[in-house]
């Protein structure tokens, strides 16, 4: 009978392991590619006019990237980014989440300013609109304002082959 007092010490262990192996398990994807409504709503700009991504103004898909000045991964990302910005011109849009005007500007004189237009979403209430799960993530908008790629965590090489793979697609 001494036994059963150890049952519920094996549970608890066993249940942990579980719990680890998944936490750990690097096979799973950073990326859905469901298709969705961009958000609908009108983000303010740093750059121009009102932004609307269900709406944006483009004959082409647009990366757009959720990021903010206080957000260590986004300053690790940011050179892919200035790199895929380059080589698509007028495509990669960015979002300043959860963030002051100033402390954008003053990351993007520091780091570069990669993107063709920047919103802002100083509330965070359009991040929860594209459902954003935290800084940085990406997303790719076709023409048509559906979002057909979503990237959560910070950008890889590999990634940006995603993404540029999703902009081939989303045409």
């Amino acid at each position: 009978m001494r036994w059963l007092f150890a049952v519920p010490l094996v549970l608890l262990i066993g249940f942990g392991g579980l719990g680890l192996v998944q936490l750990f398990d690097g096979s799973k994807p950073t990326f859905e590619r469901a298709s969705r409504a961009a958000p609908t709503m009108e983000f303010a700009s740093l750059d121009g006019p009102p932004i609307n991504f269900a709406e944006a103004a483009t004959d082409k898909p647009i990366i757009v990237n959720l990021w903010a000045s206080w957000c260590t991964p986004c300053v690790a990302e940011h050179p892919l980014l200035v790199e895929l910005g380059a080589k698509h011109p007028g495509q990669l849009w960015g979002v300043v989440y959860d963030d002051t005007e100033e402390n954008a500007r003053d990351f993007l004189a520091r780091l570069g300013n990669p993107f063709h237009r920047i919103a802002h979403d100083p509330s965070g209430q359009g991040g929860l609109e594209f459902g954003l799960t935290g800084v940085p993530e990406t997303f790719v908008i076709t023409p048509d304002g559906e979002i057909i790629y979503h990237l959560r965590g910070q950008l890889t090489y590999d990634d940006v082959q995603g993404l540029e793979a999703a902009l081939g697609s989303g045409g």
